[in-house]
């Protein structure tokens, strides 16, 4: 199943990390491994699955993003769909039947805040046009939908924000050219059978602001930011953001110009924010830091060469307790555990055994998470079936020379 764990463990021996491999439809499944590469404990259900008769696109299939709460309890996001809240034994706890996608985050006093996607008709040149608004949806600890909040009627307060959504609405319409006006009529429906026909269209015109990433956040040290205020990344325009939903109001933001389909920015305790670069029209992937009350990079990690750490899409970074930065290298399989001097100091490859329906996935998985070992002490032993699942259909290469030019084919 693995190789020997790496002798250096940098004071992270009790991490664990999460992930869903993306080939595991039509039974998708998330597993919890530990640093030695082994299956820990996992989850599997085929709730709200699409069937494979409907020949669902790739980022329909499976999980699309897992989370695991201080309890215990998975959060499982079934694209476009439904959120799900499984317990440790794979059993249904709840089901909110929302088009989520790509990420959620817990509050401290047990709300979900999770990414919704919502068609809508906007302003634009001659008329009206139909924008895919993403849109912050706050759910109860147990499932019940609290508020939701319109990233497109909050970001386009800001003259800079809307100027920047105007200008990728009006280059998406250029690019598709003429299309079916009944093709951009979504009548009052959302979820996946609707965002689906949006963006097969040619040029994806509706799909222009492609939210990844919601994160509540403290008070900045410098005030920029307020208590309970969000961190978003908004993949299409390049660009992160700090939304103060309360008050409708933009904070802060950052990016276009120098990021490139950006994933996961996360805020640091003095203040600064750590993101993902994708660099998706560079051909390499980075790791940046930004100080926000300057708005400039005040660290960042490349791979030597860079293009040896290149995720066109998803993927991500996280610092760990003890300092280093997790890195979700999703297209390559890896994550990969880095010091702040460069150093790589664990790597796990994951492979993924295809099931007869599977396609090829553009991703080994989106992101890994990881959860401390009080969390994952929770879980008991109560999950045989869904780990002997895992256990037959995942491989963990842990190594110490795991090269960065590694690919995974899927």
């Amino acid at each position: 199943m693995a190789h020997a764990p790496l002798v250096e463990q940098n004071g992270e021996s009790d991490t664990y990390f999460l992930f869903s491999p993306s080939a595991s439809y039509p039974q998708p499944f998330a597993c919890l491994i530990d640093r030695r590469g082994r299956v820990a404990h996992a989850w599997s259900s085929s709730i709200d699955q699409p069937t494979p008769e409907s020949e669902p696109p790739t980022y329909l299939r499976g999980w699309n993003h897992v989370e695991l709460g201080p309890d215990g309890s998975l959060y499982a996001m079934v694209p476009l769909h439904a959120l799900l809240k499984l317990r440790p034994d794979s059993s249904l706890e709840w089901r909110a039947e929302l088009p989520v996608h790509h990420d959620l985050t817990l509050h401290p006093s047990g709300d979900i805040y999770v990414l919704t996607e919502e068609p809508r008709t906007v302003p634009g040149p001659g008329g009206g046009r139909v924008l895919l608004d993403n849109t912050i949806t706050i759910l109860s600890s147990s499932g019940e939908i609290r508020a939701t909040h319109s990233l497109y009627d909050l970001l386009t307060t800001h003259p800079v924000m809307k100027a920047l959504i105007d200008k990728e609405a009006d280059r998406r319409a250029a690019e598709a050219g003429p299309t079916d006006p009944a093709a951009y009529s979504p009548d009052g429906r959302r979820g996946r059978e609707v965002s689906r026909l949006l963006r097969d269209l040619p040029g994806s015109p509706c799909d222009v602001l492609h939210a990844n990433t919601v994160e509540i956040l403290r008070t900045h040290p410098k005030y920029l930011w307020g208590e309970g205020d969000v961190l978003i990344s908004l993949r299409n325009l390049d660009l992160i953001a700090v939304l103060d939903l309360a008050a409708r109001a933009v904070r802060w933001f950052w990016g276009p110009g120098e990021l490139s389909g950006q994933h996961q920015p996360s805020a640091r305790p003095g203040g600064t924010v750590l993101v993902f670069d994708n660099g998706q029209a560079h051909g390499r992937s980075r790791i940046l830091e930004i100080d926000p009350s300057t708005d400039q990079v005040v660290w960042q990690y490349t791979a030597n060469p860079p293009h040896s750490l290149f995720s066109a899409m998803a993927g991500g970074c996280e610092e760990l307790p003890g300092g280093t930065i997790l890195v979700s290298d999703a297209q390559g399989g890896r994550g990969i555990e880095l010091t702040r001097e460069g150093r790589t100091i664990w790597a796990v490859r994951i492979s993924t055994v295809k099931s007869l329906t599977a396609r090829t996935s553009r991703a080994e998985f989106y992101r890994m998470a990881p959860v401390p070992a009080a969390t994952a002490a929770l879980l008991g032993d109560v999950d045989g079936t869904a780990r002997d699942l895992a256990a037959s259909r995942v491989r963990c290469e842990l190594r110490e020379d795991l090269p960065l030019t590694l690919r995974s084919s899927l």
